[in-house]
């Protein structure tokens, strides 16, 4: 009876819902994020979203979250086939799954697995008779109440996003003001900015493709960094060709921004006729020293005028582009100074916290170590064993044979117990004759284990001088309220006192 109703309320849900978004009023981004905003709502997921396939890319162009959850970024990108949306566009997964990990093809899924995906739906979208995206959500835990309700909720949406990229399509020869809003508020980065461009700019000027070069002429070197191909002539990105022999340095140099036959215009240029090319228009992508950058570009193999209107858009697309790589090449000067002065901040914090004797941590070295690892082990499943090593007799070694084979002994027990441990443990000079090994261990690890390994280093050995260390431990455990590094090191000093006592009696 419950299933019966479910999909009788199903029956009835999705066109209801359909109705109730078509009066809505705005532009045609705030309608869609109102749609998704609807879909999180009823399937009670944390994330919807729209994703594009262009060029073999899976482009997210719309995302809402559920309020306090992380947002999937508008501009993301993925090869097509790598996603969770391909499968859903081309029927290999159903539509509805509540549980990831009871799904042989989800659960096994690389981005199930990367995005901590436990719940999903989507559906595909088709617009005049092309599938062009997904419209999918996500959950990081499951949602084992998905029904056909939800189904039909998923699908309704579905097909009133579809009315608005249907709408969207069919207005090619507009400028598209709100997808370049939209491709420049997504772009993070040059790729991210220039892929939703050159489809616009290809969708809005009728060529066969269109393409972001990026030119050494120093090198004599044109890269052919992105491209959108909509036609029969084909452009491959990544392909490499010589500058000179370029249609984009023939259009510059004579200042031809518009070429409808390339072959009558530059009958020498073996690349044009090569390719099939007809039709060539070229901008120019400068700095702000007027330094070129690159090249945008489109073609045909038909002859095909572009007009003065679509020629200013390249134009400004051109500008965008070139202040996108501006910040960029300032971000990457920024970064590299970044880098640079933390290397000299470590250096200088290297240099500040290592002992100039034996070249192990100094007081200072010891005591970041251990409020740090204090902090972890609150927190975390560690535990914490500290070695306060002394050594014995060592006054009677520089009485006897000097200070400098007092120091032979200090740098000869310091290298010993450096050799022990781990990559990131600490071994450190309080002052003195007195050292300090710690170490951040398992929860399940043997603590006396790492203890005699400590003890047999604390040995060391110059000619005849043989000077053993006394050793006293202190561990830590997991969820261990935080305390001072004095305290600690009080401690492991009591015990490496109570040891030397008992081996005082003992002799």
């Amino acid at each position: 009876m419950q299933a019966h109703e479910d999909i009788t309320a199903s029956m009835t849900a999705g066109p209801a819902l359909a109705g109730l978004l078509r009066t809505a009023v705005g532009s045609a981004e705030q309608r869609i994020d109102r749609a998704l905003t609807v879909l999180v709502e009823q399937l009670g997921m944390e994330v919807a979203y729209v994703s594009e396939f262009r060029d073999g890319q899976r482009v997210v162009t719309h995302s809402v979250s559920a309020a306090a959850e992380p947002a999937l970024p508008i501009g993301t990108t993925h090869p097509v086939e790598e996603t969770l949306c391909h499968l859903v566009a081309y029927g290999g997964l159903p539509v509805l799954v509540g549980d990831a990990a009871a799904d042989p093809v989800m659960g096994g899924h690389p981005h199930t697995v990367a995005f901590g995906v436990a719940a999903h739906a989507g559906v595909p979208l088709t617009v005049e008779g092309r599938v062009r995206g997904a419209l999918c959500c996500a959950a990081t835990t499951p949602v084992r109440t998905l029904n056909p309700r939800d189904e039909a909720t998923l699908n309704a949406v579905a097909g009133y996003l579809t009315d608005l990229l249907t709408d969207d399509v069919r207005a090619p020869g507009e400028p598209g003001l709100r997808q370049l809003a939209a491709a420049v508020a997504a772009g993070q980065d040059l790729q991210t900015l220039t892929r939703p461009l050159l489809q616009l700019l290809q969708e809005i000027t009728g060529l066969d493709s269109t393409f972001l070069t990026l030119v050494d002429t120093s090198a004599d070197e044109l890269v052919i960094a992105y491209a959108h191909n909509g036609g029969d002539l084909v452009i491959a990105e990544g392909d490499t060709s010589s500058w000179q022999e370029s249609l984009c340095r023939r259009a510059l140099e004579e200042g031809r921004i518009e070429v409808t036959d390339v072959s009558a215009t530059w009958p020498s240029a073996t690349v044009g006729r090569q390719m099939g090319i007809t039709s060539f228009v070229c901008v120019p992508v400068r700095d702000a020293h007027d330094e070129l950058l690159g090249t945008l570009c489109g073609v045909s193999s038909n002859p095909a005028r572009v007009g003065e209107q679509n020629l200013a858009i390249m134009a400004t697309f051109a500008q965008l582009l070139s202040a996108q790589l501006a910040r960029e090449t300032a971000h990457h000067l920024q970064a590299a100074r970044a880098t640079v002065i933390e290397h000299r901040m470590n250096s200088l914090r290297e240099a500040a916290e290592r002992d100039s004797l034996t070249g192990l941590c100094n007081r200072a070295g010891i005591n970041r170590w251990l409020h740090k690892a204090l902090d972890q082990i609150a927190v975390g499943r560690q535990r914490l064993s500290v070695a306060f090593i002394d050594l014995d007799r060592f006054k009677t070694v520089n009485d006897t044979y000097g200070h400098a084979t007092g120091d032979e002994v200090l740098r000869g027990l310091a290298a010993s117990l450096a050799r022990t441990g781990r990559t990131g443990d600490l071994h450190g000079r309080l002052g003195g004759d007195e050292f300090i090994v710690a170490a951040l261990l398992p929860a399940d690890a043997c603590v006396d284990g790492w203890t005699a390994r400590v003890r047999a280093a604390a040995v060391a050995a110059v000619d005849d001088v043989h000077v053993r260390g006394s050793v006293g431990v202190v561990t830590r455990e997991p969820g261990t309220p935080a305390t001072s590094v004095e305290d600690v090191l009080d401690q492991a000093d009591q015990a490496m006192y109570r040891e030397k006592h008992a081996q005082a009696r003992t002799a």
